[in-house]
């Protein structure tokens, strides 16, 4: 029997995340403490209320949510081996009052309509941009519900010329190359377009380096050309309100 398509993704993902456990590098860490902190700054005053983190992987961004925020967080993510490891991480910060982990699946989210204040997504190209995710995202969520979630920025120096690559290739193009196609796909589904960060500008590659390093170009060099240089599109939608 042929596997289906859910297999095949969680087939996928439980690679992928057998691989991440044995690379962990300071700017991985480092990308976590600037998503939370621009997800914070899109949030505005909001520090309360539910949030659903779609494909929580090892839980490092719940974690860092849950410290600066009484936020009560559900974690849900297709792998096992990151429910697994993403638990053993809540536990060690002694936050499972606060944050609960989950194996769950974008497409078929097991959560009452209006039920999340907020959704939050990240990963580059994250489980909530997938094609087709964006309706059952927006069940879940409140009317006036907030979801963030991030996106490779193809004209970032870093990913323009693989970008052009696939264009000359021949190959389908992203919807969210450029922000009006990030706005078509989600208005569709009415998750409104609200604001958006760009950052993560220093080198993609592992320079074994310390992550205050990584913050310090971020915060300085970076700072100057993110509109240059930011690799991570970081996007905040609102629930239009019935």
């Amino acid at each position: 029997m042929k596997p289906s398509t859910y297999q095949k993704r969680k087939q996928k993902w439980e690679k992928k995340n057998r691989e991440i456990i044995s690379s962990a590098n300071s700017s991985r860490e480092a990308t976590f403490i600037l998503t939370t902190k621009n997800t914070l700054e899109l949030l505005e005053d909001k520090r309360r209320g539910r949030v659903l983190d779609i494909g929580c992987g090892f839980g490092e961004i719940d974690i860092l949510l849950a410290q600066n925020t009484d936020f009560n967080i559900i974690g849900c993510d297709i792998s096992e081996i990151a429910v697994k490891t993403a638990r053993e991480n809540v536990k060690k910060a002694g936050l499972t009052q606060r944050i609960k982990i989950e194996e769950g699946d974008v497409y078929s989210l097991k959560y009452p309509n209006d039920f999340f204040d907020i959704g939050i997504s990240f990963g580059y190209v994250s489980a909530a941009t997938y094609p087709g995710v964006q309706k059952e995202i927006a069940r879940v969520l409140k009317p006036g519900g907030i979801l963030i979630c991030d996106f490779i920025n193809c004209l970032s120096f870093y990913k323009f010329l693989p970008t052009l690559k696939r264009v000359i290739k021949g190959q389908k193009i992203p919807y969210y190359i450029f922000l009006a196609g990030i706005r078509r796909k989600f208005e569709k589904e009415g998750l409104i377009f609200v604001d958006q960060r760009l950052f993560n500008t220093y080198p993609p590659i592992d320079l074994k380096l310390s992550p205050k390093v990584f913050l310090t170009f971020e915060n300085t060099i970076g700072k100057i050309f993110k509109n240059f240089l930011g690799r991570v599109r970081l996007v905040k939608f609102q629930k239009i309100k019935s």
